[in-house]
């Protein structure tokens, strides 16, 4: 096995982890509400320049720059649902109205974005940042850290979703929000509440790639649409499938540039994406349904 194909497949590791972190977010909202999130981009690009805004702008610590910048994208995101999904549920429009509302918003805001900040590439912090060597593959301290917090956080929001009574809501308003409604939970706030986290996730995401790698106004719609992919591939209805999902792409990217080339990545990643809606349109960790919800 060569040093070459470790490091690649290291890096789509890596990469795996925060496509991993932005689908985890992405799922919390989808299975939730069922809406097409297109603005979850929104959230993801907001991450990056409110970290960018608070640390190079106004000189504030790392820490407290992305702590403000995840913090404040949540509230972007519960925004979303106040302002935008939850006016439209009240009429009861389609999906696809929202879907379509999402996409206008989401439109606005990058070019809002790329008018207050240029359409340039910004970086977070200015010079090369340190590196791990192990044998002949070399990790930086960034890497290292963007896969630590990123798994850190995956399993914790796992395990709260399968263990808490936050997580038992969820799940109830996913598999049934009607009864769930009927039985007290105030599905508003709970969908107030998955915007935000799902956002703050997203956030999170943003500020670990650009701390690596940079940013610009138009990273949230590739992120979405990975998220969107992971969540396919990994098993719509499921929150532990959209990391599957996105680790997979990880690797199967890195495979791409290993045998390939870069410019294929995107091209591959969408093939594995019809390769699934054909033979396995439920994911890889499809949940079970009852007759009655198959039959829907």
């Amino acid at each position: 096995m060569s040093e070459l194909f470790v490091q690649l497949l290291l890096n789509g590791l890596i990469n795996g982890c925060l496509y991993a972190l932005v689908a985890a977010g992405y799922a919390l909202i989808y299975n939730t509400t069922r809406v097409f999130h297109v603005a979850h981009g929104v959230a993801y690009t907001a991450g990056a320049y409110l970290s960018f805004y608070f640390l190079v702008r106004l000189g504030w610590p790392l820490w407290a720059s992305v702590v403000g910048a995840i913090l404040l994208s949540g509230v972007l995101g519960a925004s979303m649902e106040w302002f935008l999904y939850a006016p439209l549920a009240r009429r009861r429009s389609s999906l696809l109205v929202a879907f379509l509302s999402s996409l206008g918003f989401y439109t606005a805001a990058i070019n809002i974005v790329a008018l207050v900040f240029g359409n340039e590439t910004q970086v977070l912090r200015a010079g090369v940042s340190g590196t791990i060597t192990f044998g002949g593959v070399i990790v930086t301290k960034i890497q290292m850290a963007q896969a630590l917090v990123a798994g850190l956080v995956v399993a914790a929001l796992l395990l709260g979703l399968g263990r808490s009574r936050w997580g038992r809501i969820i799940r109830a308003v996913r598999d049934n929000p009607e009864l769930a409604s009927v039985m007290g939970i105030n599905l508003f706030a709970i969908r107030t509440a998955v915007f935000a986290a799902g956002s703050s996730l997203a956030a999170l995401a943003a500020v670990l790639s650009a701390l690596d790698v940079g940013m610009d106004p138009h990273i949230g719609m590739p992120a979405l649409l990975t998220a969107a992919v992971a969540l396919i591939i990994g098993g719509i209805g499921t929150f532990g499938g959209p990391v599957l999902g996105g680790l997979l792409l990880g690797l199967v990217q890195a495979l791409v540039v290993w045998q390939i080339s870069a410019r294929w990545t995107e091209a591959v990643t969408f093939a594995v994406l019809i390769l699934f809606l054909v033979f396995r349109p439920y994911g890889l960790l499809s949940r079970r349904q009852r007759l009655e919800e198959q039959a829907a």
